[in-house]
């Protein structure tokens, strides 16, 4: 084989996975592990948000996503799923160059156990779940 081309496609890949990074739904899901109880299934769960008074809390939103947390699980866990946290992922974002220290990339916004049972309209986007 060709050590030229497989060398071009490596870089490629790599730079590839490098430009793309991670979705907003897996660094949130990386947030609810962290911060999540010690053992249980945990789900990043997105909340629709800015709608007026139809918005639900994240406690009614972990126990609608239960059936779908646990057809990722394999049908482990509690049946019935319970918020833990709550987080607004920020859209905007900054672009670093190479190298560049000392700002900020993402930002996220961490509401609180609390802050599961909320309606509020403009809240997180993004529920903690634990099935």
């Amino acid at each position: 084989m060709n050590t030229k081309i497989v060398l071009k496609a490596c870089v490629f890949c790599v730079l590839f996975v490098i430009t793309i990074g991670l979705s907003d739904d897996e660094m949130m899901q990386a947030a609810c592990a962290a911060v999540g109880p010690s053992s249980g299934f945990i789900s990043a769960v997105r909340r629709r948000t800015c709608h007026g008074s139809n918005d639900e809390s994240c406690e009614t939103i972990c126990r609608y996503a239960t059936c779908s947390m646990r057809n990722i699980y394999g049908n482990q866990g509690s049946t019935s799923g319970t918020c833990f946290e709550a987080f607004h992922l920020y859209q905007k974002r900054n672009t670093l160059k190479n190298g560049e220290t000392g700002k900020a990339a993402i930002a996220i916004l961490r509401y609180g156990k609390p802050s599961c049972k909320s309606r509020t309209v403009c809240g997180p986007n993004y529920c903690c779940c634990r099935a």
